[in-house]
């Protein structure tokens, strides 16, 4: 389905209501129509191309259900930001970066990313810096922001004239949020997070589940931070006496019980993982052989 946002910015709805494994995307009717990621309804997609055209595909960052679509479109030219560029021209950068190479996930991982998501190394043709303005026809611009902490050079979209911000991944899901690849950042994620609420846009378009969050979204986003705190909580509870990794992964402090897989197994690996070196860093947990434990416990 496709929601008009105001008359020059379209938004189509992905799949299951834009969870995983798709997303919603912008559409931008000015420019010869830009489209923001690629993982929504790929008919949606092909009737905007035939009806309105379809110049270039920007993608805010490098995760598979915001690249869902792109291999349908080999024609068009690929926009990302610098920082996050590597990653959609390499697999085995886009490998490296999700944490599994060379590890016992990475068979898996590649064939979800090339089998499933289709993944096909796409030479970037506009590297976007942050900041950057971009202009879509004569009378439409972007600010590009980028927001560390999800990904290195995960973009957000700031259209002043119509008072539009499209965060992206910083998606405000009951969920919470996702710093757990190589680069992933807490401290940078609750930066960018905050950041963006302070920009004071009149629409916020997020990637997943509920796409529209009109006027002011700080408690929003102080809601959705606070995920993080909950974990960090449940997993220093847990750490009452010393566990493994493999104790950690299979207390599904992230997912919850009954999510089985190799998908979750990485999941909860990756954000405990930072939450760990986190609280190592900070002198409240330490690492004794292959368990983890409160410090002074």
């Amino acid at each position: 389905m496709i929601r008009r946002i105001t008359e020059r910015l379209l938004l189509v709805e992905g799949g299951k209501g834009g969870r995983y494994p798709y997303s919603h995307s912008l559409y931008v009717r000015d420019g010869g129509g830009i489209l923001v990621d690629c993982g929504s309804d790929l008919e949606e997609i092909r009737r905007l191309r035939e009806r309105e055209g379809l110049s270039a595909i920007l993608l805010t960052h490098y995760h598979e259900d915001h690249f869902l679509f792109l291999r349908e479109f080999p024609e068009v030219e690929v926009w990302a930001s610098e920082e996050d560029a590597p990653a959609l021209e390499s697999l085995p950068v886009l490998l490296s970066w999700y944490g599994v190479a060379g590890t016992e996930s990475e068979e898996f991982f590649r064939d979800l990313l090339v089998g499933k998501f289709h993944f096909e190394p796409r030479r970037v043709s506009r590297r976007i810096s942050d900041r950057e303005r971009i202009r879509f026809g004569r009378n439409l611009e972007a600010v590009a922001i980028v927001a560390p902490g999800h990904t290195p050079g995960h973009l957000c979209l700031h259209f002043p004239s119509e008072g539009v911000l499209f965060l992206a991944d910083y998606d405000l899901s009951a969920f919470g949020p996702w710093y757990g690849d190589e680069p992933g950042d807490i401290g940078q994620f609750r930066e960018s997070a905050r950041m963006l609420a302070d920009i004071g846009a009149k629409i916020h378009l997020v990637s997943h589940e509920e796409p529209v969050h009109p006027g002011d979204i700080s408690r929003k986003v102080e809601e959705y931070l606070s995920v993080i705190d909950r974990r960090e909580e449940t997993l220093r509870e847990f750490l009452a006496e010393p566990r493994t990794m493999e104790e950690i992964v299979d207390r599904r402090i992230v997912y919850g019980e009954g999510r089985d897989g190799p998908w979750f197994d990485y999941g909860e690996r990756a954000l405990m993982g930072k939450h760990l070196a986190g609280m190592i860093s900070r002198g409240e947990a330490v690492l004794s052989g292959s368990r983890y434990g409160r410090a002074g416990g």
